[in-house]
């Protein structure tokens, strides 16, 4: 460790940094990549290769074991897509060691404001295809609680009577979570590197209702032009409502419902116009849902 870097570490850093060289001794740690309350991530090497050291901090720990999960599942089973290689891994400790990849994210900002490219639209729209047909044994169990999710947002008093018996007739229609999705597909999520899209941060993998993470694509690409009408066909294309339009509406309701409590707490400029496309798009999709549920009587 050089002198400089580890003058720069506050007290808690270097506990986290220690955590990580009890995981890892090999790990030689060079800067901090990037910081947040929930994790710190330190850039360094390992035998020569370049490496990521990523810590969840004390009250977030819970975190890192779906990740740390699917790591091992990914060793069980390959993926259908690409994901960083795993260095090392200790879920008490709450450390993931990974390679470094070479490359940039799609995109930085979870609301893109450049433009995002059509093969890098395509690019992530495959990866989430071929993830959708990937059906490992380990994850049996890892369906996600619909009915309680949507029980708390009615909880709220965002739905009249009509929406929230539509919401039940949609969710009846869907039947079980059974689609492996990787629950946060936000563009930073996906790096470019030799060609491959490469998707990263497994923290919120899970077994969803399908079309999870095209509902968040649709959400967050908004101001993309032809994005929006990308992510449609693919819904149109899954034929059957229950796999395709219905489960897409259900997933769309419950992002848009947090991402709208999320920026009630903003008071920018930018975030406050996105907020105001935000309840559009919220009636968009409860018009949406009751029509769909005519459909299908």
């Amino acid at each position: 460790m050089n002198d400089e870097f580890e003058t720069g570490l506050t007290r808690d850093d270097r506990e986290l940094l220690s955590l990580t060289l009890e995981v890892c001794p090999g790990f030689r740690p060079a800067e901090i990549v990037y910081r947040s309350r929930t994790s710190l991530v330190f850039g360094g090497s390992l035998d020569g290769t370049e490496a990521l050291a990523k810590i969840r901090t004390p009250d977030w720990r819970r975190q890192s074991l779906r990740e740390i999960d699917t790591y091992d599942l990914f060793d069980e089973e390959r993926p259908p897509v690409a994901v960083p290689r795993r260095f090392g891994s200790d879920k008490e400790r709450a450390v993931l060691v990974l390679e470094r990849l070479a490359g940039e994210v799609v995109a930085p900002d979870r609301f893109p404001a450049a433009p995002v490219s059509d093969a890098d639209l395509t690019g992530v729209l495959d990866a989430v295809e071929r993830l959708r047909h990937w059906h490992p044994e380990g994850a049996r169990a890892w369906g996600v609680d619909y009915r309680k999710m949507l029980e708390g947002v009615h909880a709220q008093g965002v739905f009249d009577d009509a929406e929230w018996k539509a919401t039940l007739r949609l969710l009846e229609l869907s039947g079980e979570p059974r689609e492996f999705g990787h629950g946060d597909l936000v563009l930073a999520n996906v790096v470019r590197t030799d060609g491959r899209y490469v998707l990263i941060d497994w923290a919120s993998s899970a077994l969803y209702l399908p079309g999870l993470d095209l509902a968040q694509l649709w959400l967050l690409l908004g101001d993309v032009p032809g994005a929006r009408a990308r992510i449609e066909a693919e819904v149109a294309g899954r034929g059957d409502v229950r796999e395709g339009l219905a489960p897409f509406l259900l997933n769309l309701t419950l992002l848009l419902y947090r991402e709208r409590r999320a920026h009630q707490r903003f008071t920018d400029t930018l975030s406050q116009e996105r907020a105001v496309r935000l309840d559009a798009a919220w009636d968009l999709c409860r018009e949406r849902v009751g029509r769909c549920v005519e459909m299908t009587h």
